[in-house]
């Protein structure tokens, strides 16, 4: 702690500055440090005034305890300090009170910024807690769903960024049943299917594929609140991609859709047709699972693109049987009055065991 210098008060009031001045030159005072510094730089900040706690007393052991000799004046050059004349008491206590004022604004200003960097953590620290109680409840298993929602609730709304909160969570959840809870209350909380889908779905899928149980178990449940985003963009998204799981077990996206009407199952038909520039083999046992699934409900525009995509590929698969029956399948699932043309100019160009099919169809759909 700095010294005080040599100042001096005079009798008015002295009990008052002598006693700030010597609390804070003691180092006995309470504040925090920042505004200890602040005060205890009351005398070096004055440009008119300094102080000099002396002693009347001849004693020295009473200095602490005798303020009769402290006085107010100018402050004096080494040269000169016997020559000066002292300001009046009502000039040095305007001065006083003008630091005091500067002092107080500095204070208020540095309490504010405190308070600001100080809440950070605080903040923080709630965030975390938060999520730590997702997460806990959601590996733990056994939980109030009611709860969850609300302390997930919460939690979107004090970070308002969802993709935040899943960035936080997902990667803590260690149970294919925690995973679902999670997008179940997710679900509750009104989060947008299109980031449950993306930011959960996805990635469930891509990391998971050795054991897709727990993902298509979760998916069935609820893609009823979202059909047509499913049928439309996630569902066709994994069906395009030629490496995925769900190709090569197509009996899955049976369970998926179990509680889905037959007409998302044309929804889905007519997304896949229209994300195919051509008919490449292994999409071909895919919209003979879709057509199957239709079960002769197909509407003449969805018939019309579908033909064309067959009538395209014809050439390409004339001796392909898997494609001879997805074209049996088409057949039953149109109206054949309309489109008996196209399918008999497609029959022409097959051979061998496809035309035979083909043929065999259109004989007995008349």
């Amino acid at each position: 702690m700095e010294t005080w210098g040599n100042w001096t008060f005079n009798n008015e009031n002295e009990d008052l500055l002598a006693g700030v001045l010597n609390k804070f030159a003691s180092n006995q005072c309470s504040l925090d440090t920042p505004k200890k510094v602040l005060l205890s730089s009351l005398a070096t900040l004055s440009e008119t005034v300094r102080v000099e706690i002396s002693s009347s007393s001849s004693d020295d052991s009473d200095i602490d305890e005798d303020f009769n000799a402290v006085q107010i004046c100018f402050p004096k050059s080494s040269a000169d300090i016997s020559n000066d004349e002292p300001k009046s008491t009502a000039e040095v206590v305007k001065n006083l009170q003008l630091q005091s004022a500067c002092i107080g604004i500095a204070l208020r200003n540095f309490d504010d910024e405190s308070s600001f960097l100080s809440s950070q953590p605080q903040v923080e620290d709630l965030h975390k807690n938060a999520i730590k109680q997702i997460i806990d409840m959601l590996n733990a298993g056994d939980y109030d769903a009611g709860e969850l929602f609300l302390v997930l609730q919460t939690e979107l709304r004090n970070r308002n960024d969802v993709s935040e909160v899943i960035g936080d969570v997902w990667p803590e959840i260690v149970t294919d049943r925690a995973r679902h809870g999670f997008c179940e209350a997710l679900l509750k909380t009104d989060v947008r299917p299109q980031i449950i889908c993306e930011q959960i779905y996805l990635p469930w899928f891509e990391t998971r594929e050795s054991n897709l149980t727990g993902f298509v178990d979760s998916l069935s449940k609820l893609i009823i609140h979202f059909p047509e985003y499913a049928c439309k963009f996630l569902l066709v998204k994994l069906l395009m991609d030629r490496e995925s799981i769900l190709v090569k077990h197509l009996n899955w996206l049976v369970i998926i859709m179990q509680f889905l009407d037959q007409q998302h199952w044309c929804s889905l038909l007519n997304e896949y047709t229209n994300h195919c520039d051509g008919l490449d083999q292994y999409q071909i046992p895919v919209l003979l699972h879709l057509v199957n699934n239709c079960q002769k409900i197909l509407n003449n525009r969805d018939a019309e693109r579908l033909i064309g995509l067959c009538r395209n590929a014809a050439y390409k698969h004339s001796t392909n049987r898997d494609f001879g029956l997805l074209l049996v399948s088409v057949i039953r699932a149109i109206d054949l009055d309309k489109f008996l043309p196209e399918m008999t100019t497609i029959c022409e160009q097959l051979k061998g065991v496809s035309k035979f099919l083909i043929m065999k169809a259109l004989k007995d759909t008349k």
